[in-house]
């Protein structure tokens, strides 16, 4: 579009010199939007044309690839041409200086490194040249400003910077282009032999650009012939400049101001408005953190409610935050810590209800959902500390069960033990209404311990005081005196009663029973006994026995003073007076004894008053201190474990009367026969016998 809008036309001159080598290059290229041209002269030894065209192919090559006016471009192309020739100088060193010329159809710049000279023309004169890198250059600058001659031409081409040396690049600024502008680039073979006086002259009789360039050949070729150098000329004539539509330019550039007035207000509003939104955003996330903090603390000391309220008043400040990936963030951490108050929450109601099974694992699931978070270290410490408290709390329980069920079976002295253990644990867990509760049970079995600890002394008392009835009873029973042992039994009924036994009473009451019916057999028997004594003894008296009749009356006076037959036993005694009296008395004629008399003047008579102690079967009693028959101390012989085991099986004998087991009684009285017999108490023995026999007649009228 540039290019079709504009016109450049590109003219030039090149001369060899004297020696025949034209050291010099010079190159051009025409884009739609730039225009570059390039001018170079070679320094090397073969006359420099290879280092001048390296160097112009190497930054129009370089432009090319990367178009465009900027500084840093020109300079980088100049670099790359540098580059070039260093790479190149393998057998002989490459120099050279180049001048780089770009425009954009509507200004031009360009870039120097050497002595390679540009001169801009308008309007019959010059109004821009170039500065070269030379000590020429240096010392004319230095000579304008003190109004003095120029320097001496030998040192244009003594260089400070080259390509292929040093490589310093000099780039201009941008100048505008009119229509009918003349740019000269010329070789430094030309500016040292053409002044720019001259130059100036030829460019006011100016016809054409072609006509402008064969007068500066001529003016370079004038006067001597001798040593003249190569040069190079390179004219571009601008015929028509691109120009921009400034009006639209203006436009646009006045809008583009607005609208950058626009966005830097807009910007400034912004900027504000983001400020004073961050921070909000700030106060609201400080505002967030402080309630989070507060309900940690509180976590922290199990203080689930308040803890709660706090996280919850942290969510509804949440929700005032911008909704991105942060919110989401503490909305999710407040909603996890929120769910581990409730968890807290059930666990410590669990635990005051003292459901410590169920408050365990409710922590126990708290901890888990709390482990994730340092700040809650304190919460999980506490929570630690409360499960320890809650095994102990299920060991009270334990405790206390199983102190409710001794105390309900009766050991006191076991539940007394766990409710005391139970108290020490109480006071770890700090639970006073427990502690209250436990302490009232210990004083509760201890009031009843004592109470029992009473009435067994009561008992226990009531009990020796039985046992010597019992024993009493039983000295009677052996006495044969069954009246005695009957009332001793009828006390031994009432303790009974009294105690509340009622099944030792009623045991008693039947061992009464049995002794009224063994009485009155007993009666009976005596009466039998009696009535077949006097008839045997009757028998004996008729044969004239009367040793046998002897013996029988005086059993028959043993067996009534034993039923207490006062009439038997006066008529037994008579008889056996009698029988005596006649065995003693000397023989008459007819072979009898007469009867002797006493000193007191009756009949003598053995065994009167004698104490027979034989009873009849299964007389109850116990142990004593009633004397046997005989006179003689029942337990006579019979200490320790022979007066136990007596004493247990005359129980049982009495007990098996009293139910009507004959059998069970035979065998006691089997054993307490056995033990007279161990212990020497042959006469007792024969009591026994009599006891035993009876009762085997008793079982066989049972049966």
């Amino acid at each position: 579009m540039r290019k079709l809008n504009s016109q450049f036309i590109t003219t030039f001159v090149s001369e060899a010199g004297l020696d025949g080598q034209n050291g010099t290059y010079y190159g051009f290229v025409e884009m739609d939007r730039y225009y570059c041209m390039a001018v170079a002269q070679g320094y090397d030894a073969d006359g420099g044309f290879d280092s001048a065209k390296l160097a112009v192919d190497a930054a129009m090559e370089a432009f090319v690839q990367n178009p465009g006016m900027g500084a840093g471009r020109i300079r980088g192309c100049l670099k790359k041409a540098h580059r070039r020739l260093k790479e190149q100088s393998v057998r002989i060193r490459l120099k050279a200086g180049i001048l780089l010329l770009v425009s954009d159809y509507t200004r031009f710049c360009y870039g120097v490194c050497g002595n390679v000279m540009l001169y801009a023309f308008r309007n019959a004169g010059a109004y821009h040249q170039s500065s070269t890198h030379t000590v020429y250059q240096a010392m004319a600058d230095r000579q304008r400003q003190s109004g003095d001659e120029l320097g001496p031409k030998e040192e244009t081409r003594n260089l400070y910077h080259y390509l292929g040396g040093t490589g310093g690049v000099t780039v201009s600024g941008k100048m505008r282009l009119e229509d009918g502008d003349v740019l000269l680039a010329v070789t430094e073979g030309f500016w040292n032999r053409v002044s720019r006086v001259e130059i100036l002259d030829a460019y006011e009789s100016i016809q054409s650009v072609e006509e402008f360039l064969g007068d500066l050949q001529e003016l370079y070729l004038r006067g001597s012939t001798e040593d003249i150098p190569c040069c190079c000329l390179a004219a571009v004539d601008i015929k028509k400049a691109y120009r921009e539509n400034t009006a639209l330019k203006k436009k646009v550039w006045m809008w583009s101001l607005i609208v950058l007035l626009i966005l830097a207000v807009g910007g400034i509003l912004l900027s504000v408005y983001i400020r004073v939104k961050r921070r909000k955003q700030q106060e609201i996330r400080d505002t967030v953190s402080v309630y989070e903090d507060t309900g940690d603390q509180y976590m922290g000391k199990l203080n689930s409610p308040l803890a709660k309220q706090e996280y919850e008043k942290a969510a509804q400040e949440s929700k005032k935050l911008d909704k991105n990936e942060e919110r989401l963030d503490w909305e999710r951490l407040l909603s996890e810590k929120i769910t581990i108050c409730v968890m807290a929450e059930d666990a410590g109601k669990s635990y005051e209800a003292r459901d410590y099974a169920a408050a365990r694992d409710e922590y126990n699931e708290a901890l888990k959902a709390a482990g994730n978070y340092e700040e809650l270290l304190p919460f999980v410490s506490s929570v630690e500390q409360r499960q320890k408290l809650a095994g102990t709390g299920m060991e009270i329980n334990n405790l206390l069960e199983s102190a409710a069920l001794k105390e309900a079976a009766g050991d006191l002295e076991t539940a007394g033990i766990l409710y005391k253990r139970a108290e020490a644990m109480v006071r770890i867990v700090d639970d006073g209404e427990r502690l209250k509760e436990v302490q009232l049970a210990l004083l509760r079995v201890k009031e009843q311990a004592d109470l029992e600890a009473k009435e067994e002394r009561a008992l226990a008392r009531d009990e020796v005081i039985i046992d010597a009835d019992k024993a009493a009873a039983l000295d009677a029973i052996l006495a044969g005196d069954f009246d005695t042992a009957l009332a001793q039994y009828t006390k031994i009924r009432d303790a009974y009663i009294a105690m509340e036994d009622n099944e030792k009473a009623e045991e008693t009451t039947q061992i009464m029973l049995s002794l009224q019916k063994q009485a009155r057999e007993m009666e009976q028997m005596a009466e039998e006994a009696v009535d077949q004594g006097k008839a045997a003894a009757l028998d004996a008296l008729v044969a004239g026995d009367l040793e046998t009749a002897l013996g029988l009356y005086e059993e028959m006076l043993k067996t009534c003073v034993e039923t207490g037959d006062e009439a038997g036993a006066n008529e037994a005694r008579a008889m056996i007076a009698s029988l005596k009296e006649q065995m003693e008395s000397p023989k008459d004629d007819d072979g009898d004894k007469k009867p002797e008399e006493t000193k007191s003047g009756q009949p003598e008579t053995e065994g009167a008053g004698e104490d027979v102690g034989a009873s009849g079967p299964g007389g109850p009693g116990n142990t004593g201190s009633s004397s046997a028959p005989g006179g003689k101390n029942r337990w006579e012989g019979i200490e320790g474990n022979g007066q136990q085991l007596f004493d247990q099986c005359l129980d049982e004998a009495l007990r098996a009367t009293a139910r009507q087991d004959y059998e069970s009684a035979i065998r006691a009285y089997r054993e307490i026969e056995n033990l007279y017999n161990r212990y020497g108490n042959s006469e007792t023995t024969v009591r026994t016998d009599v006891i035993i026999e009876r009762l085997n007649k008793l079982m066989e009228e049972g049966n």
